[in-house]
């Protein structure tokens, strides 16, 4: 049986071997889900990855609060993956956010995970498995795997959450600053280890806030204000307000193409070395050029494999610092 796949294997013509199905989307049911705007909607191979995702982490981290409950010293993959949490929570997120680290790190903790499981889906060689299979026993089973973090829709969609998490954070924090009057605002910034503390803060929760409307301006205001950073001359201020506007769509884009181009590198890079193989005639020359392949694309497939997990701190470590200059509301 494993003489006649790799048989069937040899005979494949080069563009019958396409190791980038995994980055292309596949419809697993013919019939659309939903219309959007005039584009239909399908059930394909990278939602279900999405949601398999998903679905491991809800498999997994219940779990682990609750075990933590009845036995709090860690062992095997628990042990791996608290190593993370804590890592993540206490290394980056705490020096970065400071007092919004515990609001911001199950976000975060969530983006991390997701991203991982996805990376990590993605590099399964489930299709290529299922068309040795659907070409050595004459049957047809369709495409249902694929690297959802290879897809742009996908990757742009989770920048999406983090811009939108960054910005209304931000905004909401200016806004809710802004209802509370500037004498109070004063004494919470300039009332901490003095003995009369106490007052200043009881005064501050008695204290008349503004209505919220003008607080909405004010603090919608002073948070594009706020993009600019301070010391700016007056007069190069319009420049730098317009490229720092300019700068937060950027980051967002940033981190939707680097995570596609990165994820996507190694299906592309596979495919230029099994395209190196087929394009050379002979049973004999392809076994003799695919030993160096089969090495390199092994060593390569080893350092995809750190990519995914880099690739997904890196995306929260971004994130995080973003969160970080949208809530410093002090200048």
């Amino acid at each position: 049986m494993i003489s006649g796949c790799l048989t069937e294997v040899c005979r494949m013509p080069l563009a019958a071997v396409d190791v980038l199905n995994g980055t292309v989307p596949h419809k697993i049911f013919p019939q659309p889900l939903f219309d959007l705007f005039g584009q239909k909607t399908y059930f394909t191979s990278h939602i279900l990855m999405l949601l398999l995702s998903a679905g491991l982490m809800l498999a997994i981290f219940p779990y682990m609060a609750r075990k933590l409950q009845s036995d709090p010293v860690p062992t095997g993959a628990r042990n791996f993956l608290e190593a993370m949490l804590v890592f993540l929570k206490k290394e980056t997120f705490d020096p970065m956010l400071g007092k919004w680290s515990d609001v911001f790190t199950p976000y975060l903790w969530t983006a991390f995970f997701f991203i991982l499981f996805a990376n990590l889906f993605g590099m399964l060689p489930v299709d290529e498995v299922v068309e040795i299979i659907n070409r050595t026993f004459g049957i047809h089973i369709p495409q249902f795997w694929g690297g959802a973090t290879g897809d742009l829709t996908v990757t742009a969609t989770l920048a999406v959450c983090t811009f939108l998490t960054v910005h209304v954070t931000g905004i909401g924090e200016f806004i809710r600053n802004a209802r509370r009057p500037a004498h109070a605002r004063h004494g919470v910034a300039h009332g901490q280890g003095h003995e009369h503390h106490g007052s200043h803060a009881a005064a501050d929760d008695s204290a008349p806030k503004r209505a919220l409307p003008v607080a909405i301006v004010l603090g919608v205001g002073k948070y594009l204000a706020h993009l600019v950073p301070p010391g700016v001359p007056i007069f190069l201020w319009p420049l730098m307000f317009i490229l720092e506007l300019m700068g937060t769509f950027v980051k967002p884009l940033a981190l939707c193409m680097r995570l596609f181009a990165v994820m996507m590198s190694g299906p592309l890079v596979v495919a230029v070395l099994v395209s190196i193989v087929f394009a050379l005639g002979g049973i004999l020359v392809r076994g003799i050029a695919g030993v160096p392949v089969i090495l390199f694309g092994t060593a390569f497939e080893a350092l995809h494999l750190l990519e995914a997990f880099l690739q997904a701190y890196i995306f929260t470590l971004l994130s995080a610092a973003y969160i970080a200059e949208a809530v410093a509301t002090e200048h």
